[in-house]
Parts: structure tokens; C-alpha cells; sequence
């Protein structure tokens, strides 16, 4: 920011001058941790591959609410940056289905989270 001296943007601050943001950066790598254990343990035959993409998301949205709760981050963009995907056998990546385009896994699927 121009003339402002002395003041740290809180979007150019760095964790060394904040150290609240690397912990935040870490808790972000926790819950992704925890996401993709749920995903993983939600990847069961006949299970719906659009259910689980959401309960992920879900999951996430509410994970990362406990960790920006506070009055500054309110004033902060937040949320998932990409949607949970899973993309099974012969899709290559980024396939987070509607509810209407969704399918079931199969036994010998080969999913890619």
C-alpha cells in the first residue's frame, strides 16, 4: 500500500511478521489431512461418488470456520479452493460430479483423490 509507513497489509504480511499465519497454515494442513482420510474411508462399493465429494467439502467448510473465527478474519476471503474430486478409473482429474451426473463405485474401481 502506498503511504502507509510502517503498516503491515495483512495480505502482504508474512509468518514471520505474523506468526498467527503459519499457524493457520498449518490447521489448513491438518484438515486436508483429515479430509482425505474421510474421503478414503467413504470410498466403499455402491457409494455415491457426488455424497462424498459433499460430505468432504462439508467437512472442510466447517473445519476451516473453527480455525478463521475470529473478528480480522471475517474481513477475509475464505473458503475451499478447489472442490473435493474424485475421478475414477479412465477420468483424469478434477471430476467433482452434480447430483444428477454422479455414479456409483464399483468393485475394482481405481479412484484418484
Amino acid at each position: 500500500m502506498e503511504g502507509a509507513d510502517n503498516e503491515i497489509n495483512e495480505f502482504d504480511a508474512t509468518f514471520l511478521d505474523q506468526p498467527a499465519i503459519l499457524d493457520k497454515i498449518k490447521a489448513c494442513g491438518v484438515i486436508t489431512d483429515e479430509a482425505l482420510k474421510l474421503a478414503i474411508s467413504k470410498c466403499k462399493v455402491d457409494a455415491d461418488i457426488h455424497t462424498i465429494c459433499q460430505e468432504v467439502d462439508k467437512f472442510m467448510d466447517e473445519e476451516l470456520k473453527k480455525v478463521f473465527s475470529n473478528k480480522k478474519s471475517k474481513k477475509l476471503e475464505r473458503g475451499i479452493a478447489m472442490p473435493t474430486c474424485i475421478s475414477v478409473n479412465e477420468i483424469c482429474g478434477h471430476y467433482s460430479p452434480m447430483a444428477d451426473e454422479s455414479d456409483k463405485l464399483k468393485e475394482g474401481d481405481v479412484a484418484k483423490m
